[in-house]
């Protein structure tokens, strides 16, 4: 019948809430976007989860979710911890769009400061990534594959910020394949590879 909205299961539903957030940000994205996206009524979005505010929440954990599932596919079995540090790394740059870069780094910026709750997750979210990567890098110290004298922390911090950049760039049209050819120069940056492997000859 012309006019009857298409049903939609909620998670596809939320996939398709998700990437209307993702690509207009939260303030321009309208209920009429979003029933348009999901193809869902008003009232039953509403019914479904909540206002657009809930609904942001949602699509901001399925968001997370995507993530750390694609970071843990990543893997693959793979137990040196340095490869295990590039694998996540550059899996989680291969979840940012051309053209819309990352969801969590748009909404730090865009509704974090004037959200708390939105701010919460986003800050719970970017330290089980720290604590992550902070992992790796001491397991990679303990084998020997990056120098002693990396500060942990500091590495993390420097190779998130990076990210964020690089976040940046690729939504104003910066390509997959670059941001990544920069993650995988800065990283040997931040963690001294160059050095170590250096060091080694030079021992």
């Amino acid at each position: 019948m012309a006019g009857r909205p298409r049903k939609a299961e909620p998670e596809v539903a939320l996939t398709a809430a998700m990437n209307a957030f993702w690509s207009r940000g939260y303030e321009a994205t309208s209920m009429s976007d979003l029933t348009a996206a999901t193809g869902l009524h008003k009232a039953s979005l509403y019914q479904t989860f909540g206002d657009k505010h809930a609904l942001f929440v949602s699509a901001l954990k399925l968001y997370f979710d995507k993530t750390t599932a694609a970071q843990s596919d990543s893997h693959n079995g793979e137990t040196n911890p340095l490869n295990v540090l590039r694998n996540s790394v550059t899996t989680t740059i291969e979840q940012f769009a051309e053209g819309k870069g990352c969801l969590a780094v748009n909404s730090l910026i865009e509704v974090a400061p004037f959200d708390a709750e939105i701010d919460k997750i986003l800050k719970q979210f970017r330290q089980r990534l720290d604590r992550k990567l902070m992992r790796l890098v001491d397991a990679a110290k303990a084998t020997g594959q990056v120098l002693a004298t990396v500060d942990s922390r500091d590495a993390v911090r420097l190779i998130t910020v990076f990210m964020h950049g690089l976040s940046a760039n690729m939504a104003s049209g910066m390509s997959a394949a670059k941001a990544r050819t920069l993650l995988h120069e800065q990283l040997d940056l931040v963690l001294a590879i160059g050095k170590r492997a250096k060091s080694q000859e030079s021992g």
